[in-house]
């Protein structure tokens, strides 16, 4: 799935970046992606480095608003830039489903 989602991601990058002329709309597009990527990155090293599921829960609601953010920031830049963002969306969404589930079955975590 991740193949799919990162190739869907960096066709949005394309997308916005084309449809944004001044370097202020690149800058912002730029961060929005790294903040995202750092969260992404985040959420893997709380959960499978640390073994921290309920570390990791707390932050895929981060993980989650941040690709909101890109959706939404996108959206002024390219419609489908923001429609390839949603795929990564409903995946997140139900790897959080998930970790609750591990959360709630496993915990409590030291």
């Amino acid at each position: 799935a991740w193949t799919v989602i990162f190739a869907c991601a960096a066709m949005a990058g394309l997308h916005a970046w084309s449809g944004s002329r001044r370097r202020p709309d690149r800058m912002r597009i730029l961060t929005l992606f790294g903040v995202n990527a750092a969260l992404n990155v985040l959420w893997s090293v709380l959960f499978f480095r640390l073994h921290r599921p309920d570390w990791a829960l707390i932050e895929v609601i981060l993980l989650w608003a941040s690709i909101v953010a890109l959706i939404l920031g996108l959206a002024r830049y390219s419609r489908i830039a923001s429609w390839l963002l949603v795929p990564y969306l409903a995946w997140v969404s139900f790897a959080a489903v998930l970790n609750l589930a591990v959360v709630q079955l496993n915990g409590p975590f030291k």
